[in-house]
């Protein structure tokens, strides 16, 4: 992806997120559709940025044919690595990881915080080690099929759905 936008930063300063909007973070995905995906997702729900980390090389107008208009509203910033992360999510904000681990809660009896940087990882390693270390909470979405995988951008929509239901404005 090359920096020819002023959306698509590298390695910039903090984020600067207006009001508690989420910010989504997304870990090791090589798809573009997804990261298109996630930007829709992201504009559905009023988040300002999406965190690409240590993503791979990807073509910008496949991003941008699935972003549609919301490429126009949603900033993409790619850091390299869990320590450029730690440094561009705000200090007031909580990282929360969606994926299943021992230690991981059902999101629907977890809190979510208010000002969140919701963590979600590629299909097919989910959330790297370096990153989850960095999210002091993890929840896992409850699936009652026999099929326990779901797409990084429908995880990410039953999360940020619930962080919705608990907080938006009606």
């Amino acid at each position: 992806m090359k920096n020819n936008d002023s959306r698509v930063l590298f390695a910039p300063g903090t984020i600067e997120q207006p009001e508690d909007a989420p910010i989504i973070v997304a870990d090791g995905l090589r798809t573009p559709e997804n990261v298109g995906a996630l930007i829709r997702l992201a504009a559905n729900v009023g988040c300002k940025t999406v965190c690409l980390v240590g993503a791979g090389e990807m073509k910008e107008s496949k991003i941008r044919k699935t972003a549609c208009m919301a490429w126009d509203y949603v900033r993409l910033i790619r850091v390299a690595d869990a320590d450029a992360l730690r440094a561009v999510i705000p200090a007031d904000y909580e990282m929360l990881a969606v994926e299943t681990t021992p230690d991981s809660r059902n999101i629907y009896a977890s809190d979510v915080p208010r000002r969140v940087a919701l963590v979600v990882g590629s299909e097919v390693h989910g959330v790297s080690d370096e990153v989850l270390a960095l999210c002091p909470r993890r929840v896992f979405i409850p699936m009652t099929g026999p099929d326990t995988s779901m797409n990084v951008s429908q995880a990410a929509a039953v999360a940020l759905f619930e962080w919705v239901r608990r907080f938006a404005s009606a």
